[in-house]
Formats: C-alpha cells, structure tokens, sequence
C-alpha cells in the first residue's frame, strides 16, 4: 500500500503579479485601499484573511534541505 502525501501552499512567494491587491479585494468584497492598510498593519483579521487568498492564489511550496 503507497503512502499519499498531501503537499499544500503554504507560503507566499517573493514576488505577487502586477494587480494582484486589486484581485484579492475583488474576492473578499473589500476596498483596495483597505487592503493596503491591512498589510501596513500587519496584524489583525483582515490581514490574515488576505494573506489566506494570496497564499491559496500564488503561494509556493516550502523545501525542507
């Protein structure tokens, strides 16, 4: 029997595309500009919701070396 392993997104890249502040707003229904004070904030729940969409959408894997 082979052992399934699970691998998920778990981090953000070092780089997000071009509009990608606009795209997560659009889908948690928020202002750009909340956004943005959200990621000045760096705390908080709308933060964590954000990074949540960014990480779904564009995160990487994490290599363990």
């Amino acid at each position: 029997m082979a052992k399934t392993t699970i691998v998920q997104k778990n981090r953000l890249p070092d780089f997000l595309p071009h509009g990608w502040k606009k795209e997560v707003a659009l889908t948690l229904g928020i202002h750009v500009n909340t956004v943005t004070n959200a990621l000045k904030s760096g705390k908080g729940s709308t933060y964590e919701r954000i990074k949540q969409v960014a990480i779904i959408k564009w995160g990487g894997e994490i290599v363990h070396r």
